[in-house]
């Protein structure tokens, strides 16, 4: 049975001025085939759109891919405009790691990743790949770099200032066992110029990547000091890959693989997520480091300590600007996607939890890989929505906010919310809508059946200015109420929450 409860909205005239950014959340299974998929980033193209690029793997009963490169073109407002996929007989194909596209010149994009295979004794066989796609995202052609019967993993590819490419990861120690981090740089066909590897005597990594302005590269990855202890580490290389300075720093616990980007004043901004116990706890962290020696400018961590918490990537909004970082926070037995946003020094201004939930699952799991300011001042997020339960598999996940990271505006008026539940739109119904000036408006809420409110229910209505104009309690037993609101003409965002989550949200029009 549905809990209803209805609500009278006595409304009056005025003048408003709308919100711009158009919000929206969406699940993508490419294929439908119901296996595990995930996007890793994420770009706005030339026109608008955004371009996503994930892992999603796939059969087409000859071959079973366990993973394929995808692209996904989504319309500013969230529409699938077109899905293409690598195909290659040959080898599983993967889109690297986190925020890996390259938007080219022409408009179209690079992603750098990898592929693999086994040989004749089931050894694995990998290589770093660069996937060219066109403006549209149509699937061009692939270009494997590094050898060919060895074990490189592609992680991450930036642009070089002469239109070539550098891409980043970790192939099998040269000397001993374990792992080195390499470094590869290419022409623009993707030719290969030099290649140069680095590490110690245990698994290092090379997780990102970035171009310097002075023409030279920011390095990050992870560093293994010894057999159970694995740091953040930084390097600044010159032009050729040589090494201008290296820099490694955490605590007694392993830190987690950073990812780099260089700021607009030249410096370096990494993120990470930093141990806090010898049993996977971590906390969010984010630093600034010098450009000429690596020192630190500034460093901060965020959030809760919790299992596998981690700020996945980092941009900078505008020259000398905020800064819009994403990741993934643990609840309960649930993972979160984590969006927040700091100041151009790292202290923070918002910091939001997204938990997935639509009509087939409820309080579902999601994390986000990859986020990117958008023209409209908000943002995108991508990641992956998946069951704690087995009801449904993981599919890719996008998100799309407003500037301050709510999915229906206004959200950040209301006080001890933190978390958003996506996907519940329906909960909440609004007729007749737009409604004349004075006229009643009735307002249906249907929760899905078994759902638990966190403390009592509340209705808050903002402005389109993002004001707070009218907030009241929701009995939790359905009855009818009256809510007399002072409302001007315009556009109104009413908001469902609970003590600690935003549930549903609506839009209302006062003519």
């Amino acid at each position: 049975m549905i809990p209803r409860y209805w609500i009278v909205v006595l409304l009056l005239a005025g003048l408003f001025r709308p919100a711009v950014a158009q919000p929206f959340n969406i699940r993508i299974d490419p294929f439908g085939q119901g296996y595990g998929d995930g996007a890793l980033s994420v770009e706005v193209s030339n026109n608008g759109n955004y371009l996503v690029v994930a892992s999603v793997p796939f059969n087409n009963g000859q071959f079973y891919y366990s993973s394929v490169v995808t692209s996904i073109m989504l319309s500013p407002l969230g529409e699938v405009l077109q899905i293409d996929r690598v195909v290659d007989p040959l080898h599983a194909t993967y889109p690297g790691f986190c925020n890996s596209i390259v938007k080219r010149t022409d408009g179209g994009f690079v992603v750098g990743g990898g592929n693999f295979t086994t040989d004749s004794m089931d050894n694995w066989i990998q290589r770093p790949v660069l996937y060219f796609f066109d403006a549209t995202g149509a699937y061009e052609e692939q270009v494997p770099l590094g050898p060919d019967n060895q074990s490189w993993i592609g992680r991450q590819a930036n642009q070089t200032p002469d239109g070539g490419y550098v891409i980043s990861g970790e192939h099998s120690a040269t000397e001993g066992n374990g792992l080195d981090a390499f470094v590869i740089k290419t022409d623009a066909q993707g030719n290969e110029e030099w290649t140069r590897s680095f590490g110690g005597q245990w698994n290092d990594t090379g997780n990102s990547i970035a171009s310097r302005m002075d023409g030279g590269y920011f390095f990050g990855g992870q560093y293994r000091i010894n057999s159970s202890d694995a740091q953040v580490w930084v390097m600044a290389l010159n032009y050729m890959g040589g090494v201008a300075w290296s820099r490694t720093w955490g605590g007694n616990f392993q830190d987690l693989n950073p990812h780099v980007v260089e700021m607009a004043d030249g410096h370096v901004l990494i993120s990470s997520g930093l141990g806090h116990s010898s049993n996977g706890l971590y906390q969010a962290y984010m630093a600034k480091l010098d450009r000429s020696d690596g020192a630190f400018i500034w460093e901060r961590e965020y959030g809760p300590v919790g299992p596998e918490v981690i700020i996945r990537s980092v941009h900078e909004i505008t020259p000398f600007g905020d800064l819009i970082a994403v990741g993934r926070t643990r609840v309960s037995n649930s993972y979160y996607g984590t969006l927040f946003r700091t100041t151009n020094d790292g202290d923070s201004l918002w910091l939001r939890n997204y938990q997935y939930h639509d009509s087939l699952v409820s309080n579902a799991s999601g994390l986000f890989y990859d986020a990117v300011p958008t023209p409209d001042g908000g943002f995108v997020a991508v990641g992956s929505a998946f069951s704690i339960n087995g009801i449904y598999t993981q599919d890719v996940w996008v998100i799309k906010t407003d500037s301050m990271g709510c999915i229906e505006p206004g959200c950040d008026v209301i006080t001890g919310m933190q978390t958003q539940l996506t996907n519940m739109k329906d909960a909440l119904r609004v007729w007749p809508n737009p409604v004349q000036a004075g006229g009643a408006v009735q307002v249906e809420l249907q929760l899905p059946d078994g759902f638990k409110a966190d403390g009592p229910l509340q209705l808050t209505v903002t402005n389109g200015l993002g004001q707070l104009v009218h907030r009241q309690g929701l009995a939790q037993n359905p009855r009818p109420e009256v809510l007399e609101g002072q409302l001007s003409s315009g556009l109104y965002h009413l908001h469902l929450h609970d003590n600690t989550r935003w549930i549903a949200g609506a839009k209302l029009v006062v003519e």
